[in-house]
């Protein structure tokens, strides 16, 4: 997030707006605009693509599963679908705002 702060700083994107300034000794903190970039990256992590589910395939071990690691192709799949539905979100909506 850093990294894309910096790049919409170097864009001088007039919504982003830094948090810079005080008034009377208060700080003076003015809301900034998260940009397409940012929110697609966000809604990227959130989707949770994950190869191997790991923490799934170690409790079913545990509890005594005859095969484990039988959820990894439906995670693969669950997974690719969520992360699918999230770019398509992104881009539809970055449509939208521009």
């Amino acid at each position: 997030m850093s990294d894309l702060e910096e790049l919409e700083r170097a864009r001088g994107n007039s919504e982003f707006v830094d948090t810079t300034g005080s008034l009377g000794g208060v700080q003076n903190f003015r809301a900034r605009t998260a940009s397409n970039e940012m929110c697609t990256f966000l809604v990227m992590n959130i989707s949770s693509l994950q190869l191997i589910p790991v923490n799934i395939i170690a409790y079913r071990s545990q509890y005594g599963s005859a095969n484990p690691a039988a959820v990894i192709a439906p995670a693969i799949v669950a997974t690719f679908f969520s992360t699918v539905v999230a770019v398509i979100y992104c881009k539809v909506m970055g449509r939208k705002c521009n």
